[in-house]
Parts: C-alpha cells; sequence; structure tokens
C-alpha cells in the first residue's frame, strides 16, 4: 500500500485511462490536483478507505450484462471498504429492462455494500467525484492510499458469479443457467416457466428470479 499525505489542494488519484476525459478536465476546473496511475481497482481513488468507479450508462449497462460490475465492486469493496459507482445518463439504449436495471442496482447495493450515484453528464459526475473527495480529505482529513489488485477472473468466472447472487442459485446452478439461456440477457427476458425449468432450481427462488428481473420498481 503507497500512501499520500494529505495535500492542501484536494487530491484526486486518477487510472491513466481517464487522463484524456472530459471528467478529468472538469476535476481540474473545480481545483482537484490530479495524479495519473495505472489502477487495478476502480477509476478514482479519493482517499484510503473510498474508491470510485466511473461508467457511461452504455458501459453500466454492459457490465450488468457481463456481470464485470458486481466483479468490480466486490474488489473495490474488499479492498477499500466503500466502493462507490458513478453512473453518468441512465437506462436508454433498450439492451435490458428497466426492471433489470434496477434490480441490478438494488443487488449492488444490498449485496456488496455499493453507492450507486446517477449523474446527468461527466460533469456533473466530476463534480461529485471532487465534493466526496473534499469531504473525505478536509472534514475526515482521511490521507489517500493506492492499494488493491484485482483477483484475476474470466468472463464465464463472472457471469456465474453475477447469477451466484440470485435467490437459490448456487454455482452450479449459475453454469446450468448459463448453458440453457446461453447469455444473462437472455436470462434476464426469459418467461416465470423457462427459469422453472432449470434442474435443481427450486419453484419459489425461480419465481423470485423472475419477479426481481421484472416487477416494477416503486
Amino acid at each position: 500500500m503507497q500512501s499520500i499525505l494529505k495535500p492542501e489542494r484536494i487530491l484526486i488519484i486518477a487510472d491513466d485511462r481517464e487522463k484524456n476525459s472530459d471528467v478529468c478536465f472538469y476535476l481540474k476546473e473545480f481545483g482537484a490536483a490530479l495524479s495519473f496511475k495505472r489502477l487495478d481497482v476502480g477509476d478514482y481513488i479519493i482517499s484510503d478507505a473510498v474508491c470510485i468507479e466511473r461508467k457511461s450508462s452504455s458501459d453500466f449497462v454492459s457490465s450488468i450484462i457481463d456481470g464485470r460490475i458486481f466483479s468490480q465492486a466486490e474488489e473495490m469493496k474488499r479492498n477499500f471498504g466503500k466502493a462507490i459507482i458513478i453512473v453518468e445518463g441512465n437506462n436508454s439504449d433498450g439492451r435490458i429492462t428497466e426492471n433489470a436495471y434496477k434490480g441490478a442496482i438494488a443487488s449492488l447495493i444490498m449485496n456488496y455494500d455499493s453507492a450507486v450515484i446517477n449523474v446527468e453528464n461527466e460533469k456533473e459526475a466530476a463534480r461529485m467525484i471532487y465534493l466526496l473527495a473534499k469531504k473525505e480529505q478536509t472534514e475526515f482529513a482521511r490521507p489517500i492510499a493506492i492499494k488493491g489488485k484485482k483477483k484475476p477472473k474470466d468472463l464465464k468466472e463472472m457471469q456465474q458469479f453475477f447469477l451466484s447472487s440470485l435467490p437459490g442459485v448456487s454455482s452450479i446452478i449459475s453454469k446450468r443457467m448459463l448453458e440453457k439461456f446461453g447469455s444473462i440477457k437472455n436470462l434476464v427476458n426469459a418467461s416465470e416457466k423457462e427459469i422453472e425449468s432449470i434442474k435443481g432450481l427450486k419453484k419459489n427462488n425461480a419465481r423470485k428470479i423472475y419477479r426481481i428481473f421484472n416487477e416494477r420498481w416503486c
């Protein structure tokens, strides 16, 4: 773990792949000092206890479908204690239903203890990152620390990991789900009867999973 003393200005460590983003441009406009490094966990580090993952709405949807966001949340929580996911925009490309979108957010909050913050655009994402960093570094006087190593997981492992968070779904059943439906997207759009047909999955759990994917958020 590499510690960095608290500076007079608000210091934010950003992944070097974010260097040319508008978010970094706006962070500098707000007065933040940026340090660019290749981060294994998260996109922005604002203290030794808080890590932030930033996603466009399109990338957020893609990460729900392939299970990547749940793996990322797990790594941030494991290494920093507090995982924050900032999403720019809304679910508007039609690749998953609104119920599945909100269900994934609920899973991130309840199962991974992650905060999910929706903002309108990159400027508002930068504003939120700056304000969070300011609170951590001035009000709570927390230093910044670079830490964290991702556990190597391939795509199939991430998909199984995501499905294993559903009611009554073991690693074996999650594998059967993927073998039957071919993708998480197909499972999300399956009927209740199709979900019930998965070997080893109890009928009441199949019903719960169908409701998670399809009931309105209210």
